[in-house]
């Protein structure tokens, strides 16, 4: 009888020393996580400061380019008008840059305009296909480069061959720019072969399914007449160099 009584005693004091252990390792877990609760929102703030001070920078910058180029083009018709060699290279370097895109392009085209779902998905809904993604974008611009578009924006960036269109988790960048929809997707060309051909290809087809479905706004018109911008990145070359 002594011996199970000492039995049960070393027991309920090991059990007592495992649910004792037990609790000290819950409320040590438990710390830390209620501190990162608060510590993340102070780190995305201070994150979307950084971020609205940088594009601020950007925008002060592209105004720079703006201004400088327009400062350029007066010395550049004041030169043209000394002799006309000059005006023709003149001539020959505006045209340059129209093809280069860095110079506004106006003429008929189409826009197409893409926005996010109108209605909240539920959650038997799949999120995914109530927003605009980037590969939306990239896939409409590769459809106007390949039915003859000759100048293609989205919104108010010029779109060229190595323009990034990315996403960053909710939000889209073309050339690094932040982006909201509505996107509106400008190209130059053709009204009628360039609407035909995009509306009737198999992408766009989905995304109306998509806008029937869905509700997302996704639209075609055909104008006599949009602008294009021109873009204000000033291509650096790394490793390509003249031919001499």
């Amino acid at each position: 009888m002594i011996t199970r009584g000492r039995s049960g005693g070393i027991f309920l004091a090991a059990l007592f020393v495992m649910v004792a252990g037990f609790g000290y390792l819950l409320a040590v877990q438990f710390e830390p996580t209620v501190n990162k609760a608060y510590v993340v929102p102070a780190q995305n703030v201070e994150l979307v400061e950084i971020m609205k001070g940088l594009e601020r920078e950007n925008e002060g910058a592209a105004q720079r380019i703006v201004d400088l180029r327009g400062q350029l083009g007066e010395l550049e018709s004041k030169g043209a008008s000394t002799s006309d060699e000059v005006r023709v290279l003149t001539q020959q370097l505006r045209e340059l840059r129209g093809k280069a895109g860095l110079a506004e392009a106006t003429g008929p085209g189409v826009v197409v305009t893409l926005s996010d779902s109108s209605r909240t998905p539920t959650l038997s809904d799949d999120p995914n296909y109530f927003v605009i993604h980037d590969g939306y974008l990239r896939s409409i611009v590769n459809l106007m480069r390949r039915y003859g578009a000759t100048a293609i924006a989205v919104n108010d960036q010029r779109v060229l061959g190595n323009s990034p269109i990315v996403c960053a988790g909710p939000i889209i960048l073309v050339n690094s720019s932040r982006m909201s929809p509505p996107y509106v997707i400008t190209a130059l060309g053709n009204p009628e072969m360039l609407a035909d051909s995009i509306s009737q290809d198999v992408f766009f087809r989905v995304l109306e399914m998509y806008r029937d479905q869905f509700k997302i706004t996704c639209s075609l018109e055909k104008k006599t007449s949009v602008t294009v911008p021109a873009s204000l990145n000033n291509a650096a070359f790394k490793y390509a160099v003249g031919v001499k």
